[in-house]
């Protein structure tokens, strides 16, 4: 079964409301036709809504600043959750303020604020009902997993993933086995990870998850490196580069190539490891993307040591532990 990601024809027209329904429904399946039916309700309201319109203009927003956070997007996405905040007030919709405070959770984190990403999820938590909100109820879990592993707290995190993994299905499940994969390949479990990541595949490809392929990719071939099954490993970043690329998900093409340069280092390849590392960061620092800018300086400062330039292995350093100062916990 194959994944489509091209919506074809002209741009959609019609009521904001069913425009909004479509973008949010397609948003694992189809990118470009999730953001094109989301810009589509925008265009339909006008730059200034009026008070009935007003709901939908804060869903066509919800919409975006999620697919920005996937593709690594940050500011958009930032400036997208904060205007719908302004649109969807708590009161009226739970749900969506509760994804929103997630999609922030995952903001703050990836700039190394894990104090404000703590806040935003456990604000989000008190809002989302595991009932009545449950895809927003699961995200929130998802990313408060992220935060504890983050923070170094791995029990608690698998113990959170469980939770979420008990209450997903279908895209949502896809995706858990993918963090699940995430954790295990954290813990150097890396069989029980490979398993897992796997799964998660199969399960993108069976429920049409097309924004968590590249990253299940990544997981599977970060654990093929760590079991030295280097020929899997390179088809798998190969495999979710490519997919990345054509999707513009800088996020997820920041982080296959970083284990990308971890398979190059671990061959001995220290040159194409040096320039992947080089690459990537530089990609990380266009994104504002700390919490994966500190460990490409950190590797190609041990990659700099090893081929001997000790100057540059010293600046890396410093430009890594520059991230780690800026984190807060």
């Amino acid at each position: 079964m194959t994944v489509q990601g091209k919506v074809k024809g002209k741009l959609p027209k019609g009521d904001p409301a069913l425009l909004n329904r479509v973008a949010w429904n397609s948003r694992w399946s189809s990118r470009e036709k999730s953001e094109t039916y989301a810009k589509a309700a925008l265009r339909t309201i006008g730059k200034r809504p009026a008070p009935d319109s007003r709901t939908a203009f804060g869903y066509a927003l919800l919409t975006l600043a999620w697919q920005a956070k996937w593709r690594g997007d940050f500011d958009s996405s930032m400036t997208h959750s904060l205007e719908a905040e302004t649109y969807l007030s708590e009161a009226k919709h739970p749900g969506a303020r509760a994804h929103i405070y997630s999609i922030l959770g995952v903001l703050h984190y990836s700039r190394s604020r894990l104090d404000l990403a703590a806040s935003s999820v456990e604000r989000g938590l008190t809002l989302a009902d595991p009932d009545a909100h449950t895809e927003a109820y699961i995200d929130l879990l998802t990313t408060k997993a992220t935060v504890q592993r983050y923070r170094g707290d791995r029990p608690r995190s698998g113990l959170t993933l469980g939770r979420a993994r008990d209450l997903a299905a279908g895209a949502e499940l896809a995706r858990l086995e993918h963090n699940i994969a995430r954790g295990m390949m954290a813990d150097d479990v890396a069989l029980s990870g490979l398993k897992h990541a796997k799964v998660s595949l199969e399960l993108c490809l069976e429920h049409n998850n097309r924004v968590v392929i590249p990253y299940a990719q990544e997981v599977i071939g970060a654990c093929c490196v760590a079991l030295e099954d280097f020929g899997q490993a390179e088809a798998a970043f190969t495999s979710g580069l490519d997919l990345a690329i054509e999707d513009n998900d800088f996020r997820a093409q920041c982080q296959i190539i970083h284990r990308h340069a971890a398979l190059e280092y671990a061959q001995k390849k220290l040159e194409r490891a040096r320039d992947l590392n080089r690459f990537g960061a530089q990609i990380a620092k266009e994104m504002n993307y700390h919490l994966w800018g500190r460990d490409f300086a950190l590797d190609l400062a041990k990659i700099y040591e090893e081929l001997g330039d000790l100057r540059k292995s010293v600046d890396a350093h410093k430009c890594g532990w520059g991230f780690e100062k800026q984190r807060r916990t």
